[in-house]
């Protein structure tokens, strides 16, 4: 919806909320189509200004809202007059042995960011709705999760010389991905154990490659030599446990799965954020830091509170509360006024944004 002020109204424009009095009395509702005489009507009441409908107001699905919104149509635009400059950067430190300008990659997340500091729709439902060409792939991971990083930094009380940190990890730590042939890379089906051992070369390609650059700092390197590593001794390539993985690396593997489960990809549409929080639930603890991990998720559900959802028996709901116990499954409210708290309501659970 976008708010426009009455002198500006049209006829033909739909209401998106109903128009209210300073007594609380409905003067409109929601879903008018105005004409000149509910335009005027509005004057009378000194109304001044009113929410109208939008293209995406009129789409049924969440993802697709975003996707017909203004703030998406401005950020794909931003995104690829951005993208081709890093490609390009990245493709001289792969191929050629030439440094990245490190304030060039931030500048970059900041064209990107700065203009839509006022949307309404995070950097992170706009990201996984975008699409970029498979064959590009690699190059929007890094990307991506750079601008996660960006978004997320402060869930993690980090001073900004340490966001900046964490935003240059999010670039570079996938590096070694560029060393693993490209069949394997984009192979869409479940991999071989010839494969995966390949796979699992990748931290130390990339941090091979990035140890012969004096511009890189320490942890970028390490971030990308232990992203894969996890808190119980079982992730790779050195299997060190909690205390010897370098922070930065901690933080980059949780944003790193969620990357991979949020963004659009052709054989499948992005998960639903509860269903996201559901699976790192079950498969992330005592794999993560338990800080980090903990912080990311309940923000995660914090920027869903009070957007509506489709529970999986159909029923349209508002989200209201956290459960601190079970992030995955908040206290709803239904359309006919109904609280339902989903950890309670085990056959319940949020199929959908809506």
């Amino acid at each position: 919806m976008e708010l426009i002020a009455t002198v500006a109204l049209k006829p033909g424009m739909e209401l998106g909320e109903d128009v209210t009095d300073h007594k609380g009395h409905v003067i409109l509702k929601k879903n008018t189509i105005l004409d000149r005489n509910y335009i005027e009507k509005l004057s009378v009441h000194n109304i001044i200004c009113v929410n109208i409908k939008e293209p995406e107001d009129y789409v049924e699905n969440y993802f697709d809202k975003v996707k017909k919104s203004k703030s998406f149509q401005k950020f794909e635009e931003l995104y690829f007059e951005n993208f081709t400059a890093y490609k390009v950067s990245v493709e001289f430190l792969v191929y050629n042995k030439t440094p990245i300008n490190n304030e060039d990659l931030l500048t970059l997340i900041n064209n990107i960011t700065k203009p839509l500091e006022q949307s309404k729709i995070t950097i992170l439902d706009m990201l996984s709705v975008l699409r970029t060409d498979d064959k590009d792939f690699l190059y929007a991971h890094g990307l991506n999760v750079a601008l996660i990083c960006d978004y997320t930094a402060s869930w993690f009380s980090l001073t900004e010389e340490e966001k900046n940190t964490l935003i240059l990890c999010g670039f570079y730590y996938d590096i070694g991905k560029f060393s693993i042939p490209e069949s394997i890379i984009r192979k869409q089906g479940k991999l071989t154990d010839a494969e995966f051992l390949k796979i699992k070369t990748h931290p130390l390609l990339g941090f091979s490659m990035l140890s012969k650059f004096s511009n890189i700092e320490d942890d970028i390197k390490l971030a990308t030599l232990m992203h894969h590593e996890r808190c119980d001794g079982e992730g790779y390539p050195q299997k060190i446990t909690e205390e010897k993985i370098n922070k930065f690396a901690k933080i980059i593997s949780i944003l790193d799965a969620y990357e991979a489960m949020t963004s659009y990809r052709s054989y499948r549409e992005p998960l639903c954020p509860f269903k996201v929080i559901e699976i790192l639930s079950k498969d992330g603890y005592g794999k993560y830091d338990t800080n980090y991990y903990l912080s990311f998720m309940k923000r995660i559900v914090e920027e869903y509170i009070g957007k509506e959802v489709m529970l999986n028996n159909g029923t349209v709901c508002k989200v209201v509360l956290i459960n601190s116990h079970d992030l995955s499954r908040p206290m709803v409210l239904s359309e006919n006024g109904q609280y339902i708290d989903l950890s309670k309501e085990k056959s319940l659970y949020i199929d959908r944004l809506t």
